[in-house]
């Protein structure tokens, strides 16, 4: 190959690499990092699931992904996967709306009663003499449970949450 030819064949892999203005591809460069480092930080959040609660829908050790922005245009809905904030984006709990602001619910013998009459749970495999009494959720609170209902409802963590401690729910 000759100097010429290998002159010619960097300059193609050049403009190739950063096209014919490498200040405009670097600026793109920069662009796209920080909108990337925002979009990974901010929106989209990894959850490595620790525990059984929330057997069969999420295995023990598994991990799945965030939206943090799930819930900024509309509220929470029954049947939902959402992520509860204890501090931050640090430490999150994983659980299922199953009541609604306004709403009375209890457990009776392993079922959920929403207002007095049974819920259907197709996601809820195992059961368990679950009792809990009465109760009416307060504007801006949702009641959560975990879906692994075949271990005891004292250990479960489960009960309302206000709604500035929704974080966001699961994408996939």
């Amino acid at each position: 190959m000759t100097p010429n030819q290998q002159f010619t064949s960097r300059n193609r892999l050049r403009e190739l690499l950063v096209g014919k203005h490498p200040s405009r591809t670097l600026r793109r460069a920069i662009v796209l990092a920080v909108l990337a480092y925002v979009i990974a930080r901010y929106v989209f959040l990894p959850v490595h699931v620790q525990g059984m609660s929330m057997l069969p829908t999420f295995k023990d050790g598994t991990i799945h992904v965030a939206n943090l922005l799930k819930y900024t245009w509309h509220e929470p809905r029954r049947g939902d996967i959402v992520l509860i904030s204890l501090t931050g984006t640090r430490a999150l709990y994983l659980k299922r709306i199953l009541g609604l602001p306004g709403e009375t619910i209890e457990f009776r013998n392993g079922e959920l009663l929403v207002n007095g009459e049974p819920l259907a749970e197709p996601y809820v495999k195992g059961t368990n003499s679950w009792d809990m009494p009465r109760m009416t959720i307060l504007p801006r609170e949702y009641f959560v449970a975990g879906d692994n209902r075949s271990i005891p409802i004292n250990l479960h963590t489960l009960g309302t949450v206000d709604r500035t401690k929704i974080a966001g729910g699961i994408l996939f």
